[in-house]
């Protein structure tokens, strides 16, 4: 099975320099979609419920400190992963690699499993909660990227209608 650091090593071959949180995310995001359509893990390191999303804490480690890095930065193994992991991490790329890292964040804090572990983390105090396969496979399974970025802008759309709700009545006049 693939370290965690192989899997970035080969999304930052693909992408090209990004900035560690935009890495993160689509490391999640590469963990997340073999999950539900796999019975096992992409990599078998935790996936924790920090304040900007989805983070595994080994990767950080790995990265700490830097603004932007890319493949030369992570002592990964891009050869240890399958052709099929390889080609199950270019459909992540392909979706979610053009969006901006602020936007990869904001839409996992949408979903439900950063969601519910990082309530679960502050009603009890730790910091630093996990995220379940189990969470990751009952949300994601069933659904595509598309449906659920879809839902998110809908989300969206909504709160900066109910925002400006009696600007846009009196437009509507």
């Amino acid at each position: 099975m693939a370290r965690v650091v192989d899997i970035a090593k080969y999304i930052l071959q693909q992408q090209g320099r990004i900035t560690p949180m935009k890495l993160q995310k689509l490391v999640y995001y590469a963990q997340v979609w073999w999950a539900a359509q796999h019975e096992g893990t992409l990599f078998p390191e935790t996936i924790k419920a920090w304040a900007e999303g989805p983070v595994v804490p080994s990767l950080f480690q790995a990265h700490k400190g830097r603004a932007s890095i890319d493949h030369t930065a992570i002592q990964g193994d891009a050869s240890a992963l399958s052709s099929e992991e390889r080609t199950a991490i270019d459909g992540v790329l392909s979706f979610y690699g053009t969006f901006p890292a602020q936007y990869l964040s904001q839409l996992t804090h949408h979903e439900l499993p950063w969601r519910q572990a990082h309530e679960v983390g502050e009603k009890e105090g730790h910091a630093s909660p996990t995220i379940s396969v189990a969470a990751i496979r009952a949300f994601y399974r069933g659904r595509s990227p598309a449906q659920l970025n879809a839902e998110y802008k809908l989300t969206v759309a909504r709160e900066i209608m109910k925002k400006h709700e009696k600007s846009l009545a009196r437009l509507a006049l």
